[in-house]
């Protein structure tokens, strides 16, 4: 067997570790780390609840429930929610970590900016994540309520006066959402 010579790449190749991929892409990093992919919305379904919610805001009453869209965000805003409880392990990497908290960030400051101009409630400093959680748990409630074949406003066609404050904010949430995701931050 005589001497052998090793070839210079293979003394001196990058750890496994090191490796990370230029382009992040929600649906690998989500995977990694065993995290549901967020579903964004279609166009299509957006357009769907955006109308259905406008005739809410707009007449005070309920018509029929746009179900496949409405499944459609509820999950998408389930996900937004699961996002901010996710904690950064040893081996997650800081812009891992950012991106995967990156759809609760943003709905954190369009909801911000919409209780700031609607002047819904005195913004504190320093509440802006309770107050994120608050409005995302309420939009929630609300999908959850038109998919309950027992809620009594749906089947009476009447909506109470709390529910059409939600929809309308929930409406311009959906309205803003698709722009700043495109932008990367809220304006």
């Amino acid at each position: 067997m005589g001497s052998q010579v090793i070839p210079a790449r293979m003394l001196f190749s990058r750890p496994l570790d090191d490796h990370i991929p230029e382009e992040i892409d929600e649906r690998s990093v989500a995977r990694k780390y065993g995290i549901r992919e967020l579903v964004y919305p279609g166009s299509e379904q957006l357009k769907t609840i955006t109308h259905f919610l406008g005739g809410i805001v707009d007449t005070g009453r309920c018509g029929p429930v746009p179900k496949t869209a409405v499944m459609q965000l509820l999950d998408f805003l389930q996900g937004i929610v699961n996002r901010q409880h996710i904690t950064k392990g040893p081996r997650m990497s800081q812009e891992e970590f950012d991106f995967l908290q990156t759809p609760y960030y943003l709905a954190a400051r369009i909801i911000t900016k919409l209780i700031r101009e609607k002047k819904l409630i005195a913004e504190k400093e320093g509440k802006v994540y309770h107050t994120t959680y608050n409005a995302l748990g309420n939009f929630i409630e609300l999908l959850r309520s038109l998919l309950d074949p027992g809620c009594y406003w749906i089947r009476l066609k009447i909506v109470p006066e709390g529910i059409g404050e939600s929809a309308e904010l929930l409406r311009d949430f959906l309205l803003l959402y698709p722009e700043t995701r495109k932008k990367g931050r809220a304006t």
